[in-house]
């Protein structure tokens, strides 16, 4: 397949995602002068913008910081939790006004961070002892409800991001606190990852479905491995990062090619090192290999294109 016609999939993918209409798209590029100083405009100041809002953040944390010994229980709390819920409800009023709607992604931000610390902070001011997994299951469970109302009441990109962390979250340590087996737990979580990224592709949050695929299929295959290794039928990898690198064809996903090829180079990697240490006939025999698949890829892609599109 062209570049053009990669190019042409995603137009087409974009155009459908978001419902655009053949006569604004005509109108753009009738008017690309125009969009392309709008363009830069809109990048400067987003860019003072969030370097403006980390030094403010910044500083807030510093001087918190520098005065936190000398501050009171109820004051820890307020400086914490009711700052990030503040800042959650400015996002959630800045969503519903076009002229803050784009601070809204960096408030939300700023609140998962900051209603997570102020949750911490108040099981810590009045709790008693006891494991402390069972506080954190609870801030998760917290969070991850309240993201995702939030995602379901404006779905907000970011909130899909912050929602499956909380969520992932709350999970891995209630199987945890099963005592489930580690590799069963990082397997699941994987692909639960896998599945959400998926979703998330077909979607308009397709900007962040790449950083999920990325942490859902490392999760995945390193807890594979490892379990694999343990039951030394490790050699079954190789056909679980072959379907990843199917997956991110299907997908066209560059994340996952990009796991899948080094989680595949990798385990080839260990195993020519291991058994073809001072032969030369496992590498040859390697290379060769994968000349006939490439040449067998491109006489499939031939016989596809002759003699069955053409035929249709």
């Amino acid at each position: 397949m062209s570049a053009q016609q990669d190019a042409l999939i995603e137009v087409v993918d974009l155009i459908k995602r978001h419902d655009l209409r053949i006569e604004a798209i005509a109108a753009a590029l009738n008017n690309e002068g125009t969009l392309r100083t709008e363009k830069s405009a809109s990048i400067l100041s987003r860019l003072f913008g969030y370097i403006g809002g980390i030094f403010v953040f910044a500083g807030i944390v510093i001087y918190v910081s520098m005065q936190w010994g000398e501050l009171n229980a109820a004051s820890r709390i307020i400086l914490t939790l009711g700052t990030g819920f503040s800042a959650f409800i400015m996002a959630l009023v800045c969503t519903s006004d076009e002229r803050f709607e784009k601070a809204a992604t960096p408030l939300f931000l700023a609140a998962a961070v900051l209603e997570s610390t102020g949750i911490l902070v108040t099981l810590k001011e009045f709790s008693h002892g006891g494991d402390p997994a069972y506080g954190l299951l609870f801030l998760h469970a917290v969070m991850a409800i309240q993201q995702g109302c939030a995602f379901y009441a404006r779905q907000r990109t970011v909130l899909t991001l912050t929602t499956s962390y909380f969520a992932v979250g709350f999970f891995s340590i209630a199987f945890d606190l099963l005592e489930v087996e580690r590799h069963l737990i990082g397997i699941v979580i994987g692909l639960s990852l896998l599945c959400i990224g998926w979703s998330m592709d077909g979607s308009r949050h397709k900007p962040a479905a790449g950083l999920v695929y990325f942490f859902g299929s490392i999760l995945f295959l390193g807890a594979s491995y490892d379990w694999l290794r343990d039951m030394h039928i490790d050699i079954v990898f190789m056909a679980l990062a072959g379907g990843m690198l199917f997956l991110s064809t299907v997908a066209r996903s560059r994340t996952l090619l990009f796991v899948a090829t080094l989680a595949l180079i990798g385990y080839i990697g260990k195993f020519m090192a291991e058994h073809f240490a001072h032969n030369l006939a496992g590498p040859v025999g390697l290379m060769l290999a994968g000349f006939l698949l490439i040449g067998m890829g491109a006489l499939a892609v031939r016989i596809n294109k002759k003699y069955i599109t053409d035929k249709k």
